[in-house]
């Protein structure tokens, strides 16, 4: 029988079961106030799964114990029979009851007081409460059913928002996990895509045996630095060098070594020159230097010490049978002179050509139709 204060007491439990969102923190609960509120010893929250397994999500006695093998501690005759009826059930001694005088569960758990009442929800099963006492008969009469039903009834609908919920928590976690993963693989497609945008750029713009700027970029910069020059009446220099007798490297020690002999060039030029100046390979071994802001004089010295370390550098590659030597040639543009940028690149080539001319191993400057040494 509901008393004043046990209506009182369900209606607190109910609005605690509400404001439970999460299952197991609400099954727990639940099962805690029932075995309170019915003054049972075992108490068991029972849940039917998709298969029609029991699952049995809280299951605990009085203590607040935990209790072990609980599939093995209930009368599935009496659960089964709550089950197909969608019916409450209380047996005041289970084990002394006609009814039961065959069945294995009652007897061996020597079951006495017992009821059960399903978790129904939107006429929806959901599964079963199911609380006993074995120390004592009698202690469950008629009258304490319908507590345990009212109980029931708040409790399954409770426990059908929060399966919701955790339906929905679990949709959106995994959704949130998918658009995550989603962003990730769209995040790596664009670094990816700019690594390769970079290389496409880099190909572009660099020679890809030595590193350095090709002939056509090398071009590119010489005109605009040209027109910086011109407009702030700045000098430009530019210098040709090349190895003397490369293709004798080439023929007697193979093309890798040659190869490795243009690649040792290009990290010298790289290492000595100033950040400001531009390295280009202009063709075969031939390379070409843009230095910025340089009159013939330094631009001399600097070519001078650059031919020199370039040549130290090859050497070590390996003992090779005849001298390794480089010539260069130097051409440097006063800023209020008119030039275009194959005229410019072409002076250099010819004081190269001149070097050569003069016996190899050595810079010279070019000066209009004549070459200093």
């Amino acid at each position: 029988m509901l008393t004043q204060d046990m209506l009182e007491r369900l209606l607190e439990i109910s609005r605690q079961m509400a404001e439970t969102r999460a299952l197991d923190p609400l099954l727990k609960f639940a099962m805690g106030e029932v075995l309170e509120f019915v003054k049972a010893e075992y108490g068991y929250l029972i849940l039917l799964d998709e298969e029609g397994k029991l699952d049995f999500r809280v299951r605990q006695n009085n203590k607040g114990k935990e209790i072990d093998e609980p599939d093995k501690q209930i009368s599935r005759t009496i659960f089964d029979q709550v089950i197909q009826k969608r019916e409450s059930m209380v047996i005041a001694d289970a084990i002394s009851d006609e009814k039961y005088q065959e069945s294995k569960s009652v007897l061996d758990l020597k079951i006495q007081s017992v009821m059960c009442a399903p978790l129904i929800s939107k006429d929806e099963l959901l599964g079963a409460l199911y609380v006993e006492n074995r120390s004592a008969k009698g202690v469950f009469e008629d009258d304490d059913l319908k507590p345990l039903q009212y109980f029931a009834a708040h409790a399954a609908v409770a426990i059908e928002n929060a399966i919701l919920n955790d339906d929905l928590e679990a949709r959106v976690t995994k959704r949130t996990a998918e658009l995550n993963q989603t962003v990730d693989e769209l995040e790596r497609e664009i670094e990816a895509r700019k690594r390769a945008e970079a290389e496409l750029q880099k190909l572009a713009v660099t020679d890809p045996l030595t590193n350095v700027y090709n002939r056509r970029y090398f071009f590119e910069v010489v005109e605009l630095e040209l027109v910086r020059a011109q407009r702030h009446n700045l000098n430009l220099s530019v210098a040709m060098i090349d190895l003397d007798h490369f293709k004798e490297i080439n023929d007697n020690y193979g093309h890798v070594t040659g190869d490795q002999v243009l690649r040792t060039m290009a990290d010298c030029f790289c290492d000595t020159l100033r950040k400001i100046d531009i390295v280009g390979r202009y063709g075969g071994d031939e390379f070409v230097i843009l230095m910025p802001e340089s009159d013939t004089a330094q631009a001399h010295k600097a070519a001078e010490r650059l031919r020199k370390k370039a040549i130290a550098r090859v050497r070590k590659i390996q003992k090779f049978s005849h001298p390794i030597t480089a010539s260069m040639g130097l051409f440097t543009l006063s800023g209020d002179t008119d030039i275009s940028v194959k005229d410019f690149v072409d002076r250099a080539d010819q004081a190269l050509y001149a070097a050569k001319e003069a016996g190899r191993n050595r810079v010279s400057v070019w000066a209009g139709e004549e070459t200093d040494k």
